[in-house]
């Protein structure tokens, strides 16, 4: 097995105010999940993971009120407001 390692995150004001107004949306149940969906959405947008197989995969999993398409196309609103 690989190493394990830990790592403590501090959020200033700015990550953890938009963290909440992500859950305050609806879009994700907790911050947890918010904060793992962006690390998610970085990786696709710096190439380490391939956009078309994550949707795919996010479109078999059902899980939520979110649907993958509403996902994207609220990530795509946060993105053009910044």
């Amino acid at each position: 097995m690989g190493a394990r390692y830990e790592i403590n995150l501090h959020f200033g004001k700015a990550e953890e105010e938009a963290l909440e107004q992500l859950v305050n949306m609806g879009l994700f149940s907790n911050r947890d999940e918010a904060a793992r969906a962006a690390i998610l959405k970085y990786a696709m947008d710096i190439g380490v993971l391939d956009r078309g197989a994550v949707w795919r995969k996010l479109i078999g999993i059902r899980k939520g009120r979110v649907t993958p398409a509403q996902l994207k196309e609220d990530l795509e609103t946060l993105e053009d407001e910044t």
